[in-house]
């Protein structure tokens, strides 16, 4: 154990700044103001302000938004803000597009050169601390580009199915054989908490995570809710009862 732990400690030297970034667009297309939703009187930005302000691996955290009120509600409780571009608050935009912008705005403005991102979500209140570091620990275990926190489906994508006019087609041929969903083989999706990434993948990557060896932090479906529609964050507010924010 003492030698894996020297030999982590040394792999951690090797990429040691590690930039973790919040991430709110001012205008949230499912629900109105959707980052200034409240839990236990915190909003979804401070929360995440909160967590990740709680990791032991990253250096330095920003907060990155086109919306200057939010800029404005935050300022005060993190160091960093970054007002990005209009053409990075579209729908077509992507989170790994903000993620860039933050990283040469970083390395220019703070002369502060980036190994490694993490892209922290605040739709997902019920993140800790120790997600975000373990998720980046597995970089250097598993010796991969890209990590991520991942869960169980509420729904096995094995039934699941396209329909183009009369026809439906599953998604997996061999789902139509599957009676039982014990019988499904195991599935997983992302929990959408934690995003590390390499800076060398996140500039050269196509696509979205996660990659062939992108390592993966399971999280138990009782707290990955990531609140997306009305339905999410009410169900939010009910599982307030079982964990703390």
């Amino acid at each position: 154990m003492l030698h894996l732990n020297q030999t982590l400690q040394k792999r951690m030297l090797e990429y040691k700044n590690i930039l973790g970034i919040i991430l709110a667009r001012g205008n949230s297309k499912g629900i109105k103001n959707k980052n200034l939703l409240k839990l236990k009187k915190k909003n979804l930005i401070d929360i995440a302000i909160k967590n990740s302000k709680k990791s032991k691996k990253i250096g330095k955290l920003v907060f990155t938004s086109d919306s200057q009120n939010l800029i404005n509600k935050v300022k005060n409780k993190i160091d960093i803000c970054i007002k990005r571009p209009k053409r990075l608050a579209t729908d077509t935009a992507s989170s790994y597009d903000v993620a860039r912008h933050a990283v040469n705005w970083v390395q220019k403005n703070l002369n502060w050169n980036v190994d490694i991102v993490v892209i922290l979500p605040p739709t997902t209140p019920f993140r800790k601390s120790i997600d975000i570091d373990k998720t980046i620990d597995l970089l250097f275990k598993k010796k991969t580009n890209s990590a991520i926190t991942i869960t169980e489906p509420t729904y096995t994508p094995y039934w699941m199915f396209t329909k183009n006019k009369k026809i439906c087609k599953f998604l997996r041929p061999e789902g139509q054989k599957i009676q039982r969903r014990q019988d499904a083989p195991k599935a997983f999706q992302p929990a959408g908490m934690v995003y590390a990434i390499k800076k060398n993948l996140l500039f050269n990557m196509k696509g979205i995570l996660p990659k062939k060896n992108t390592a993966t932090y399971f999280v138990d479906k009782e707290r990955a809710v990531n609140i997306d529609n009305m339905d999410d964050y009410n169900l939010a507010k009910i599982k307030l009862k079982k964990f703390t924010i």
